[in-house]
């Protein structure tokens, strides 16, 4: 399963997106600003959420979260860690029985929090992208993904390693 930091990787700001000469597409409108990704990244960002294989992590509040139209229309995944781990959506809504989970194990509301959790429920091996700002907030074992140029061909990559 991958962790993806969509803060820091796949959306690009306007001005970045003018100097790119790759098809790009808008995903995010908020507060004036724009957020964009290229049309490659967002395609195969889509297949690999289509198979269940993405939890977006990202600092924004849900209501933030809900501006990003590649999530809440294209791709929407199972899973979303919101607000740096404070909150843990399940198909868009807060995830109740992380909150009851929670309270029965006396534990705060953090990434590490939501990873035993959901190791617990579901996933049991993690990958995390980019490493150079996931890696240093996580305490379960994972494999860190350093930054690539070409974000696109390693959602590829990742998509046919998740299909066998």
């Amino acid at each position: 399963m991958l962790l993806l930091d969509i803060d820091n990787s796949i959306l690009f700001d306007e001005a970045t997106m003018r100097t790119m000469n790759k098809p790009t597409l808008l995903v995010e409108r908020l507060d004036g600003n724009k957020q964009f990704m290229t049309m490659r990244a967002h395609l195969r960002l889509k297949r690999l959420v289509e198979i269940n294989q993405v939890i977006p992590v990202t600092s924004r509040t849900v209501d933030q979260f809900k501006h990003l139209e590649l999530f809440q229309i294209d791709a929407k995944p199972k899973w979303a860690i919101l607000e740096s781990g404070k909150t843990l959506l399940k198909e868009g809504k807060s995830d109740k029985r992380y909150e009851n989970w929670l309270r029965q194990h006396q534990q705060p509301a953090t990434m590490s929090s939501i990873l035993i959790y959901l190791e617990e429920v579901e996933v049991t091996n993690w990958q995390a992208y980019p490493a150079m700002t996931l890696s240093e907030r996580l305490t379960r074992p994972h494999e860190g993904i350093s930054s690539v140029e070409d974000e696109s061909a390693l959602l590829e990559e990742l998509f046919h390693r998740y299909q066998t």
